[in-house]
């Protein structure tokens, strides 16, 4: 029985072109440490934050190798296969995610510390359940991040067609907090065509969530009330933006900007609370008060001859990092192994 590995050979710009695709013997009945589980993996996404990695742009580098070379993927969501000895939390059939970043998702099968995952309901379809810690924990926390947050403020977010804006408008309307982009719809270029000022009259708005930078970002910044919170979870505008912070944002109107990692917001949880807040995600999710947005599904499986699985994966790469379309706005991928 084989199993796969995707590794990059080296930092670059062009994940497309260094990315590898590794084809090696299955752990298979080989003894696994004793602290240890061998995983296999069923979904995982590829997302902006992965392209960042593969750049060397991205503060946490993976924590695997294969071959010497770096297993990029740090969302997805496993079935235990086996458990080492030690292992008494977890057993075999339960679904799993990382703990944290740098696992190496993009691979059909790992053997790590069971202290590396978490566990997560089985009830919850892979995909989904691939995307509740980059998606779902990022969206909650983003909002949670806004303390000042209450009924009746407008929460404004660009990139929102994206997963991420998607389940932060969910959340939003849990809160009782209607967002610019789900009641109101408003595209970059109404944006910029009728003005900040316009779009947002007679709303309050207490919070901007920036996935984009540049222009964009400084659009948002814009349509705030005084008093109000910007923060900056990501830059799918590209690295070189930059939001002019002019004296009216700060002086005047006294808006708080803010950065968004979500390593450091859950760092703030203990085991026992992140465990607890991907469980009341699932019970969302089974209830139908949140529902997941779609995703373009990729189908791991090699077909014809044995290029096919690296043209898949390069496409998809191709896609998330704008090569073939634009980044902002492109559905989330999800690999199904």
């Amino acid at each position: 029985m084989s199993a796969q590995t995707v590794t990059f050979q080296r930092q670059s710009t062009e994940p497309a072109s260094v990315i590898r695709i590794y084809r090696h013997d299955a752990v298979g009945d080989a003894p696994i440490p004793a602290d240890s589980v061998l995983l296999k993996f069923l979904a995982a996404p590829v997302n902006p934050q992965d392209l960042l990695v593969i750049a060397g742009r991205y503060p946490v580098q993976p924590h695997h190798r294969y071959n010497n070379e770096p297993i990029p993927g740090y969302d997805g969501v496993a079935r235990i296969e086996r458990v080492g000895t030690d292992v008494d939390a977890l057993k075999p059939g339960d679904h799993v995610i990382p703990r944290a970043h740098g696992l190496g998702t993009w691979r059909t099968e790992a053997v790590v510390p069971a202290a590396a995952v978490l566990k997560v309901s089985k009830s919850l379809e892979p995909t989904t359940a691939s995307l509740l810690k980059t998606g779902c924990s990022t969206a909650y926390l983003l909002l949670e991040s806004c303390p000042s947050l209450r009924p009746g403020d407008w929460v404004v977010l660009n990139a929102a067609t994206g997963w991420i804006a998607r389940m932060v408008v969910q959340f939003a309307l849990l809160k009782g907090c209607p967002s610019i982009c789900a009641r109101v719809v408003v595209t970059e270029s109404q944006l910029a065509n009728e003005g900040p000022a316009a779009i947002a009259a007679g709303k309050r708005i207490t919070l901007a969530l920036d996935a984009v930078f540049g222009q964009s970002g400084q659009r948002l910044a814009a349509m705030l009330a005084p008093g109000a919170t910007f923060i900056n979870y990501g830059s799918l505008g590209g690295a070189g933006g930059q939001v002019v912070l002019s004296q009216e944002l700060i002086f005047w109107k006294q808006i708080t900007f803010k950065n968004f990692r979500l390593s450091q917001a859950l760092g703030r949880y203990t085991e026992e609370a992140q465990i607890d807040l991907l469980s009341w995600f699932t019970t969302l999710f089974e209830e139908g008060k949140i529902t997941a947005p779609s995703v373009n599904r990729v189908d791991w499986a090699e077909d014809g001859d044995g290029g096919n699985l690296e043209s898949k994966v390069q496409s998809v790469l191709a896609k998330v990092g704008g090569k073939v379309g634009p980044a902002v706005g492109c559905t989330k991928h999800v690999v199904q192994f």
